[in-house]
C-alpha cells in the first residue's frame, strides 16, 4: 500500500506543478489580452478628450477620425458636428463685430463732424452777435447821440475798440 501513495503522492505534485503553471499562462495571457482590450476601449475616449481640448482653444478644425459605429462613434460624430457649427457662428459672430466696429468708427466720425460743424457756427455767430451788443451797449449808455444835431450817430473808433 505505500507504492500507490507515493504514486498518487507524485500524481498530485505534478498534477500541483502543472496547474501552477497553467494558471501562471492564463494569467500572463490574460494580462495581455485585458491590456490591448482596455486600450482599444480607452484609445478613442482619449482622442475624445484630447479633441475636446483643442476645440476649447478654439481650434475649430480639429476632427474625430474614429469609425467605430458605437456610442463613442457617436459622440465623435456630434463633436464634428459641434466643432463645424461653432466655427460657422463664430465666423458669422467675427464678421458682424467687423461690421459694429465700421459702424462705430462712421459714428465717431460723424460726431466730430458735427462737434466741428457746431464750433464753426458759434465761432461765426459770435462775432456777430459781439458787434451787436456793443453797438447796444453804446446805444443804452447814450454815447452815440450828437445832442446838438438830434441825431444819432455812430462812433466807429469806439465801436472798433470793443472788438
Amino acid at each position: 500500500m505505500s507504492m500507490p501513495i507515493a504514486s498518487i503522492h507524485e500524481s498530485v505534485d505534478l498534477s500541483n506543478r502543472f496547474m501552477v503553471y497553467i494558471g501562471l499562462i492564463a494569467l500572463a495571457a490574460g494580462s495581455v489580452i485585458m491590456y490591448f482590450a482596455g486600450k482599444k476601449i480607452t484609445s478613442p475616449i482619449l482622442s475624445l478628450a484630447a479633441l475636446s481640448e483643442r476645440m476649447s482653444e478654439l481650434d475649430f478644425d480639429a476632427r474625430y477620425t474614429g469609425d467605430s459605429e458605437d456610442e463613442i462613434g457617436v459622440l465623435g460624430k456630434s463633436m464634428n458636428t459641434l466643432s463645424e457649427k461653432l466655427k460657422e457662428t463664430i465666423g458669422e459672430l467675427k464678421t458682424a463685430n467687423n461690421e459694429l466696429q465700421k459702424d462705430i468708427e462712421e459714428k465717431i466720425r460723424i460726431d466730430e463732424a458735427r462737434k466741428e460743424f457746431i464750433a464753426n457756427v458759434s465761432h461765426e455767430l459770435k462775432t456777430p452777435i459781439a458787434l451787436i451788443q456793443g453797438y447796444a451797449e453804446g446805444l443804452t449808455e447814450g454815447m452815440a447821440e450828437d445832442r446838438k444835431a438830434g441825431t444819432i450817430t455812430v462812433r466807429s473808433s469806439r465801436m472798433k475798440q470793443e472788438r
